[in-house]
């Protein structure tokens, strides 16, 4: 017998991670980038200024493109992106919209999410909490058929963690000097399908057979 079980476990994220970037227009590229860098410049001066290292600061995807929708005349865009992780959730937002100020009419934040930085000690409950599902249905089941559980022939583990949380797009420049940024939870889930083989005998107490000993 085949059966799938799920489990959950719930955590505190630990680490933030800021996309933020810079947009700025001029009358050819060069203009544009010097704009969008001199401002990812400022940004990245508050973010030191923070604390924040260097190492948990990266250049994320990077454009130009021309724009004549707006007067008619073409225009060059220049997006510069950078990515910031943040180890301390609770001061996230202030140093976030503190860089975001700080790099003027440019700046750009599109978006903060929440993650944990090591899933290990709620992934091992979830799988726990997975495995235990997995031997209750196959219990359930025995029983149903009046068999008994025999011994585990193999163990696959299936599932995924869930998506981190993620706060809408912010476009512009920041109107204070912190973004909210609550930490809640995040939930670790896994799976698990287990193949049992039949025992000797049909089950004539409560149906655990060998499961009981598995749990």
């Amino acid at each position: 017998m085949t059966v799938t079980g799920s489990g959950e476990a719930e955590a505190v994220p630990d680490t933030a991670i800021a996309d933020l970037g810079a947009e700025a227009r001029g009358a050819d590229a060069e203009r544009a980038l010097a704009e969008a860098g001199l401002c990812i410049d400022r940004m990245r001066a508050v973010l030191r200024d923070a604390g924040v290292d260097d190492l948990s600061m990266r250049t994320t995807q990077s454009s130009t493109w021309t724009d004549g929708s707006a007067t008619g005349s073409s225009r060059v865009v220049a997006r510069l992106g950078l990515q910031v992780t943040l180890h301390d959730v609770a001061v996230a937002g202030d140093v976030v919209g503190a860089a975001v100020v700080a790099g003027g009419e440019p700046a750009r934040m599109d978006g903060i999410r929440l993650e944990i930085s090591d899933p290990t000690e709620p992934r091992a409950r979830a799988r726990e909490a997975a495995w235990a599902d997995a031997v209750a249905r196959a219990t359930q089941w025995a029983t149903l058929s009046g068999r008994r559980l025999g011994e585990v022939q193999w163990v696959t583990e299936g599932g995924a963690d869930a998506a981190p949380l993620r706060m809408g797009r912010v476009m512009g420049v920041a109107k204070a000097m912190s973004v909210p940024v609550e930490a809640g939870q995040q939930t670790v889930s896994a799976e698990v399908t287990v193949r049992w083989a039949w025992g000797d005998g049909a089950d004539h107490g409560d149906g655990l057979g060998s499961a009981r000993s598995l749990g």
